[in-house]
């Protein structure tokens, strides 16, 4: 194998795809990338078995192969490189790398045991605008769930082709104590899909669709295609696979409330800071504070006590209409919601304080919402 191409191309392909590499000591190929030239292209890849990433470089094959070496160690070295040329020549010794009067061998692993790149047939698949879907992941992947005693919360729920939400993607994630939807316009295929993609899969599409340009620029658009098992991102010159989670993802839309007794419109910065004082008052383990809403005089209470600490209480106006009502809700999971919306003002919405409490962006035309489980007292 003899393959030369920038120095530019080649670090921003390595930073691309050896983010999932890593140490494994069964495994030692895992915390490979294999360079390997295909149909005329360069082509670095990684994988943790779960997930490939394959991004291809512009570049010049002189003689075609493949080889694997140790990811990390090749894009560091890579890093520390001037710009221009570098040439990759497989030799006897390893992977000998030179740029300029500098000559380095790494020592890599065959191809032949790097795991095998599944091929998929991706048909048609789903487009999204790259800038909505990495915005839509990040407004839902925090509420995904931790535990494993549900594999089915561990990711994130698409749907495609929905009667109900025509020409619209659905992004949806749930831990069980609080719920963030997202929708976006997407094209491509009009077939019906639903898929639960892992959550650690799509941390690694936002990532990709931040981090990668093209020689064009940034690509505007992003394709999303599902097979029985299978998830794939294409991305300009980037694809990841990525296998899907099984079993059934809840009926999530019976959770939420269709008929409130309280609505409440206030400035989310405000919000936010109030919140994040009474935050530093409330019961550890139980991050507690509480909230009473009053639509005589236009007043959100919001105050937290410990007995260790103290106690505090601070008072915002807003546009509060319906019954008097209060609910206690966890500060972390309030937070984590207030910062994924952009607007001025949040409306939010409630029936008492023993269900869910419903989050909109107020004058956004982001179709969002973040539902919150009450503490019951």
């Amino acid at each position: 194998m003899h393959i030369a191409c920038t120095q530019e191309n080649l670090l921003q392909g390595l930073n691309i795809v050896n983010h999932i590499a890593g140490s494994n000591v069964n495994l030692p190929v895992l915390g490979n990338v294999l360079l390997k030239t295909e149909a005329g292209s360069i082509q670095v890849s990684c994988t943790n078995l779960e997930m490939f990433v394959t991004c291809t470089i512009r570049g010049k094959i002189e003689k075609e192969g493949e080889y694997s070496v140790p990811a990390k160690l090749l894009t560091s070295f890579i890093s520390l490189l001037p710009s221009g040329k570098v040439d990759l020549v497989l030799t006897d010794e390893g992977l000998e790398v030179r740029s300029g009067e500098q000559e380095t061998v790494i020592k890599g692993m065959p191809s032949s045991e790097f795991p095998l790149l599944p091929k998929l047939t991706k048909g048609d698949g789903y487009t999204i605008k790259a800038q909505d879907l990495r915005r839509a992941l990040g407004q839902v992947a925090f509420a995904v769930s931790p535990s494993q005693s549900r594999p089915e919360l561990g990711g994130i729920y698409c749907f495609f082709g929905n009667s109900e939400h025509a020409g619209l993607a659905g992004f949806v994630a749930t831990d069980s104590y609080r719920l963030a939807e997202r929708f976006v316009l997407y094209g491509g295929s009009k077939e019906a899909v639903q898929a639960i993609v892992p959550v650690k899969a799509m941390n690694e599409v936002a990532r990709i669709l931040g981090a990668y340009k093209d020689e064009l620029g940034t690509p505007e658009e992003a394709k999303l295609s599902f097979t029985d098992n299978q998830f794939v991102l294409s991305y300009g010159n980037v694809e990841l696979i990525s296998r899907l989670l099984e079993g059934k993802f809840p009926d999530y839309q019976a959770f939420i409330p269709q008929n409130f007794k309280t609505e409440s419109v206030l400035e989310r910065v405000e919000l936010k800071k109030a919140v994040s004082a009474a935050s530093l008052f409330s019961r550890q383990g139980i991050h507690d504070i509480h909230f009473g809403f009053d639509p005589v005089s236009g007043a959100c209470t919001i105050r937290s006590a410990d007995q260790g600490t103290g106690k505090t209480k601070t008072v915002l106006k807003g546009k509060i209409s319906g019954e008097e009502n209060v609910v206690t809700l966890n500060y972390q999971y309030l937070n984590q919601g207030l910062d994924q919306m952009s607007s001025e003002e949040v409306r939010i919405k409630q029936i008492d304080a023993m269900n869910p409490l419903l989050i909109l962006p107020e004058g956004s035309d982001e179709k969002y919402r973040y539902i919150i489980m009450p503490i019951r007292q």
